[in-house]
C-alpha cells in the first residue's frame, strides 16, 4: 500500500510514522511511505510524476496552502486515492464531503483506530476488479492478480494466475483506465503491472513468472522512469 503523509509538525509526523510501522509489524502488511512537509511538495508529485498513492494523510492546517485546498487539487487529478484528514478540531468535517474524504482522525491518533482504518482500506483494495466481456459472458478479474495484458488482432489477452482471458477491446482505453493502478505500457501491444517486473533490460523486461515482454524504443524512456519511480516507493518504505 502506497502512503503519503503531508504533515508540517514534526512531532505528529514522527508519531504517525511510528504508528504506521507498528501496523506493519502487528498486521504483517507492507507499507511504502513518503512524507511531505508542505502541500506544495505533494502537489508537485501529482503534477509532474506518474506516481500515485493509495492513501494520503493530510494535515488540514498546513502552512501555505492548507490541507483542504491540497485535497481539492489532488481530487481533480486522482479520483481513487483515499484522503484522510488529520486535525485537532472537527470544524472542517462538512467541507470534507466535497473531496470525498474517507475519514477524519483527531490528533493524537490512537493506534487501534489507525489499524482499523488501514484494514478497511486494504480490504477495499483487495476487492478491486476488472470486468471483461468474454464469449462466455461477463467475468471479473482481481486487478492484483493480473501480471500483464497483451493486444493482438483487436483482442485483449489478460494473463493472471496461469489463466488467460480475452475480449475485444482497445489497449489505449484500457491503459488510460489502469494508469493509476501501477500498470504501464513498455510496448504498444503490452500493458504490464509494475509489481510483477523482475528485471528490466534494454529492449525487454522479465516478469516474475518468467514471461518476456518487449520494450519498444518509443516507450523505453517513459517505462524506465515509471519503473524506477515505482521502485523508489519501495526504497522509501519504513520497516
Amino acid at each position: 500500500m502506497n502512503i503519503a503523509i503531508c504533515e508540517d509538525e514534526e512531532l505528529y509526523q514522527q508519531m504517525l510514522l511510528k504508528q504506521l510501522n507498528n501496523y506493519q509489524e502487528q498486521c504483517h502488511k507492507k507499507l511504502m511511505i513518503e512524507w511531505f512537509k508542505s502541500g506544495e511538495e505533494l502537489m508537485e508529485i501529482y503534477r509532474y510524476s506518474s506516481h500515485r498513492f493509495d492513501v494520503v494523510f493530510l494535515d488540514i492546517k498546513l502552512e501555505g496552502v492548507n490541507g483542504m485546498e491540497v485535497a481539492k487539487k489532488i481530487r481533480e487529478m486522482d479520483q481513487q486515492v483515499e484522503l484522510i484528514f488529520l486535525t485537532s478540531l472537527m470544524e472542517y468535517a462538512i467541507e470534507g464531503y466535497q473531496v470525498n474524504a474517507l475519514r477524519y482522525l483527531l490528533k493524537p491518533i490512537e493506534q487501534g483506530q489507525l489499524n482499523e482504518l488501514l484494514e478497511l482500506i486494504a480490504g477495499k483494495r483487495k476487492e478491486e476488479v476488472l470486468t471483461i466481456s468474454t464469449k462466455f459472458g461477463q467475468k471479473k478479474i482481481l486487478l492484483k492478480d493480473i501480471t500483464y495484458i497483451e493486444s493482438k488482432q483487436r483482442k485483449l489477452y489478460f494473463y493472471s494466475n496461469q489463466e488467460v482471458d480475452r475480449m475485444y477491446g482497445k489497449m489505449g482505453e484500457l491503459a488510460a483506465s489502469l494508469a493509476k493502478k501501477n500498470f504501464f505500457r513498455p510496448h504498444q501491444s503490452y500493458l504490464v503491472q509494475l509489481e510483477f517486473v523482475k528485471e528490466l533490460k534494454k529492449d525487454h523486461l522479465i516478469l516474475e513468472d518468467g514471461s518476456v515482454i518487449p520494450v519498444s524504443k518509443g516507450n523505453a524512456k517513459s517505462f524506465k522512469a515509471a519503473f524506477f519511480d515505482y521502485l523508489s516507493q519501495d526504497g522509501d518504505s519504513y520497516g
